[in-house]
């Protein structure tokens, strides 16, 4: 996958910088010197004062010259850290390449990507007052919450398998169980669906590996414990428990989404035999608990506090192979998953007055320009953007720049303003929101990350049809 970081800026010009070094050095000899008469009690010369006051600093100066240009190496600029040259950018054809097969998802405004996709188009996608959650002036707050999180006979029969498998000390929140809740749908609907078009009629099936991404508060006993029973609900599907594989993705904590599908397309792209993967993201931030620590932070979204973040739920999945294997299926219906773009800005968002489109716009073309497609093939964006004014700014301003074949009001999804703040939900929902799109529409969707404060990335959704 191509990986870029913004190059960073001079903040200070060079001949500011030598102009304060030299001012350094002249002061601590000058200063160095004085002392030393002073405390030796004696007179200085005339050649004492050439030498020590000016003979000494020039020399040091000198020395310091030649010692950075040619003693010191210079420090390798690395190649991610600058621009592709024109025409430099990776070859489409040579990047590792994903199928969706398919998508899943529990948002507070939809059970399907069709559902969300509509409720967003009406403008009814948006956070509410929440009928339980106060701040602490009794007021109520802004959430968005899905009514069917608390179901107490999955609660139950969740709790009852991880008692009959030696996990019955396992403790979970009220909001965890509203987040394995969500997530346990999503990982039935595409469980039905890896059985119903990839489990074959005989012999014994492809390993199928299982990615969750949880959340990066919950405790390792509670994310084994969860992982476990999300294979488990695969294997009721028909799928042998032996050819299910768990991937533990401890090591990649707060690592964004994009890179764990990077490095599953890496992998699908190097292996000898065909690649399939469920991957599962499931949070839920809606307990009193939260609001009252993000409240007490000055993070919780209130009319006082615009830039803050609204707590929300739910869960998204997608249902991955390598393309090469897919191809291989005439009737098969999917969506190519091209490689991810990424880039870091030097600094926050939130520390920036003025909106800078510039991360966005190069990363929408290098994305284009290793699909060889022109940017105004794009037929619609979709990302995980929130209610946070300068992130919406920045991504509104890059498409009426960059992409103006597009209307904002229908052809601009922000996922994160009806999903609230949920770790890496809204990213997987927006994957799966542009995969509806591109089989709708057949043209390709641009998925854009930008909710993060440093992080932004990009990567296209094509249907079948405009494969590279």
């Amino acid at each position: 996958m191509t990986s870029t970081t913004l190059r960073p800026r001079r903040t200070v010009p060079g001949w500011l910088k030598t102009g304060l070094l030299a001012a350094l050095v002249f002061a601590l000899c000058w200063g160095g010197a004085i002392a030393w008469w002073q405390s030796a009690g004696s007179e200085p010369g005339a050649g004492d004062l050439a030498l020590m006051l000016l003979a000494l600093p020039c020399g040091l100066l000198l020395v310091l010259r030649l010692g950075t240009k040619f003693v010191l190496p210079r420090p390798a600029v690395p190649a991610a850290a600058t621009r592709p040259a024109p025409g430099a950018s990776t070859p489409a054809a040579s990047a590792p390449l994903l199928a969706i097969l398919a998508t899943a998802l529990r948002s507070p405004h939809g059970a399907s990507a069709e559902e969300l996709a509509a409720a967003i188009a009406d403008g009814k996608a948006r956070g509410d007052l929440d009928p339980e959650l106060v701040d602490d002036k009794g007021f109520p707050i802004t959430t968005a919450r899905r009514e069917d999180a608390a179901d107490e006979a999955s609660q139950e029969e969740i709790h009852d398998w991880l008692a009959a498998n030696n996990m019955a000390d396992i403790r979970f929140s009220d909001a965890q169980w509203r987040a394995l809740t969500l997530g346990t749908a999503v990982v039935r609907d595409l469980a039905g669906h890896a059985a119903s078009e990839l489990l074959p009629m005989e012999g014994w099936p492809s390993t199928l590996r299982l990615i969750p991404i949880l959340p990066a508060t919950w405790t390792v006993e509670q994310r084994t414990s969860a992982s476990a029973w999300f294979k488990h609900v695969i294997a009721q599907f028909g799928w042998p428990p032996a050819s299910v594989m768990c991937v533990d993705i401890l090591a990649a904590m707060g690592s964004a989404p994009s890179s764990v599908l990077s490095q599953f397309a890496f992998q699908a792209s190097s292996a000898s035999s065909h690649l399939t993967a469920l991957i599962i993201a499931c949070e839920s931030n809606i307990d009193q608990e939260t609001a009252d620590r993000w409240e007490t932070d000055g993070v919780l979204f209130t009319p006082a506090r615009l830039q803050g973040l609204i707590p929300g739920e739910g869960a998204a999945g997608l249902l991955l192979t390598d393309l090469g294997s897919i191809k291989s299926q005439p009737d098969a219906v999917y969506a190519q998953l091209d490689p991810f773009v990424e880039v870091r800005r030097d600094t926050s968002i939130d520390e920036n007055k003025r909106t800078d489109m510039t991360p966005l716009a190069g990363l929408v073309e290098q994305a284009c320009k290793q699909a060889a497609i022109e940017i105004s093939a794009v037929g619609m964006i979709v990302a995980d953007t929130g209610e946070r004014a300068n992130r919406t700014l920045e991504l509104m301003g890059l498409a009426s720049s960059a992409l103006p074949q597009l209307e904002s009001s229908s052809d601009v999804a922000c996922v994160g303003a009806s999903s609230g703040t949920c770790g890496a939900v809204p990213y997987l929902t927006a994957l799966a929101l542009a995969h509806h799109h591109a089989l709708e529409r057949a043209a390709p969707a641009l998925c854009m990350s930008n909710e993060d404060s440093h992080h932004r990335c990009a990567t296209l959704v094509r249907p079948a049809s405009l494969q590279s």
